[in-house]
């Protein structure tokens, strides 16, 4: 059992990775790397094996990729270490989702504040977050006995949709059908499929139609890809470095509009384009076995969204959205076999 003391540090460990987002330049992340490297450093005793494993394989990874592996590392320690029950991870989640609902109804009334939905500057970046949150929620909803959780789920939907992401909307809705249907019984269908035209009128109303019947509009994302894809050709087996999609971008470019390519706008691509198809496979075989393992435990159904949702976009090419998945999923892993998930059900329905 972990002492209070041990929750907050990690929870106020994970606030300030989530929060280091507003930082465009990313000069904090520096500052939250340590910060977490010494929380994990922390929360763990030296003499329990999972760490020591996991410690070696972060220095490995440190090792192989350069200061750039740091993220990657830190990311094995997170999901060593900053394991909290999953209800405190959602009440981070209610807490980061009123933070940004409140900033984007801000910004309506003063649209020069920025970013609209702090601390996230890219509306596709709070989608994710909101997948990987949404069955979190959930789950904390049908373990206490009132109706706050479910409340922070509906407003945490109606902010995501708000905010315009098409791909997040997408994903959130199917994410919400699933658990509505997962957790009530195929007659909550019949609730699910007006609630979703309901969310599909709302999206619409606030992002326009345009949006919807043209989306690859102006973006270049097909074109970015196909240059990836050549990139990936070029060198399949050992990649081109980690951080070096930016550098090598120009040389196999279909097209110059003036503007700065930063990324693949796929993670797994770009991650295949620097590491290599084969390191790429062996990470898609290890998440393939967790999630096969996990699948039956819903809180990790975000994961999984939020990784399919990294397919056509790049989250997680953001340290700290690595980081709290990979927390994330420490949690699930941790507690979510315990007598107090398997009891979720029972409970809700004996209070």
């Amino acid at each position: 059992m972990r002492s209070s003391w041990q929750v907050l540090l990690s929870l106020c460990t994970l606030m300030l990775i989530l929060v280091s987002l507003a930082d465009r330049d990313h000069t904090t992340w520096f500052a939250a790397r340590a910060v977490a490297f010494l929380a994990c450093l922390l929360l763990t005793r030296t003499d329990r094996p999972a760490f020591l494993y996991t410690l070696t394989a972060a220095f490995a990874v440190i090792a192989a990729a350069g200061f750039n592996g740091f993220d990657l590392a830190l990311a094995c320690l997170a999901f060593s270490n900053l394991n909290p029950k999953l209800r405190h991870l959602a009440r981070l989640c209610a807490s980061i989702t009123i933070l940004a609902t409140l900033s984007l109804l801000y910004n309506y009334f003063e649209p020069s504040w920025a970013p609209a939905l702090f601390p996230f500057h890219n509306r596709n970046h709070y989608a994710v977050f909101c997948e990987l949150s949404l069955p979190l929620l959930i789950y904390a909803w049908r373990r206490s006995r009132g109706n706050f959780y479910l409340y922070i789920a509906a407003i945490l939907l109606l902010s995501a949709l708000a905010g315009g992401s098409r791909v997040g909307a997408m994903l959130l809705l199917l994410e919400a059908c699933v658990l509505t249907i997962a957790i009530g019984g195929r007659e909550k269908l019949l609730y699910a499929i007006p609630a979703t035209a309901i969310a599909v009128s709302f999206f619409l109303m606030l992002s326009g139609s345009a949006r919807i019947t043209d989306p690859f509009a102006g973006d270049h994302r097909f074109e970015i890809w196909q240059s990836s894809l050549q990139m990936l050709a070029s060198k399949p087996l050992t990649g081109w470095g980690p951080t070096n999609f930016s550098h090598i971008y120009p040389a196999f470019a279909l097209f110059d509009n003036g503007q700065f390519v930063n990324a693949a706008h796929s993670d797994w691509l770009e991650w295949a384009v620097e590491f290599g198809l084969p390191a790429t496979l062996a990470f898609l075989a290890i998440f393939s076995c967790w999630m096969r393992k996990s699948i039956h435990f819903y809180p990790s159904w975000g994961i999984l969204i939020a990784a399919l949702h990294a397919t056509v976009d790049f989250p997680f090419h953001l340290p700290a959205f690595l980081v709290f998945a990979a927390a994330l999923a420490g949690s699930i892993e941790a507690n979510g076999a315990s007598i107090e998930a398997e009891s979720t059900d029972r409970q809700r329905r004996n209070p």
